[in-house]
């Protein structure tokens, strides 16, 4: 495994994801919100480079997504 930092613009969210789309004040999206800025991100998101989709982290990266 190779950990790095990429920016976020070079990540694109795989249509194929099957989790549920969280917005801010969903249940589940205000777990992971706080879980966040306690613990800060302990798993990063997994990534293939060659295709930039996302493989694994969606939720994580929405909530990243919608902070800025």
């Amino acid at each position: 495994m190779n950990i790095r930092i990429v920016p976020i613009d070079q990540i694109n969210a795989a249509a194929y994801t099957p989790r549920v789309n969280l917005q801010p004040g969903d249940v589940e999206y205000e777990k992971l919100r706080c879980s966040i800025e306690e613990l800060g991100y302990v798993e990063p998101i997994v990534w293939n480079e060659r295709t930039g989709h996302m493989v694994g982290g969606h939720q994580r990266y929405k909530k990243m997504v919608n902070d800025q």
